[in-house]
């Protein structure tokens, strides 16, 4: 018997996350502000569209040719947004995929059935849990 994934799982309403039609500016400035190397992106439905990184707003800053970041103020997410390389993980997908997921990226995306983002699930939290496990061992 598969136990859910659902309980290291931190919900939307506890996880900073843009939309599709923010600014690369509002996205740099809540990352720096939450300390974030990366960002859930939604959009206006709720729907996971992909993950912002660090590595994507530099790339902007560097096609810019400056590092003004009033430059950024102009530039929706949409534009700069690439394919992502974190794919979303259903509700119910088993432990296994989880840390699958979480061995390549600092969190993974949760969605529904619906494809709507529920919240993230943090490598830490896997961490810790494998390290009690190992310590109870």
């Amino acid at each position: 018997m598969s136990k859910s994934i659902l309980r290291f799982m931190i919900p939307k309403s506890l996880v900073e996350y843009i939309t599709l039609d923010s600014t690369v500016r509002q996205a740099l400035e809540k990352m720096r502000f939450h300390r974030y190397t990366a960002i859930p992106v939604l959009d206006s439905k709720g729907k996971y569209i992909g993950t912002l990184r660090n590595d994507d707003i530099i790339d902007c800053f560097m096609q810019n040719g400056s590092f003004d970041k009033t430059a950024l103020e102009n530039i929706p997410i949409s534009d700069i947004l690439k394919p992502s390389s974190s794919k979303p993980l259903m509700h119910n997908a088993s432990q296994e995929d989880l840390i699958e997921g979480v061995k390549e990226h600092n969190f993974v995306p949760i969605v529904d059935d619906r494809g709507c983002f529920i919240g993230i699930i943090l490598r830490r939290e896997i961490l810790d849990r494998l390290l009690q496990n190992f310590r109870e061992f």
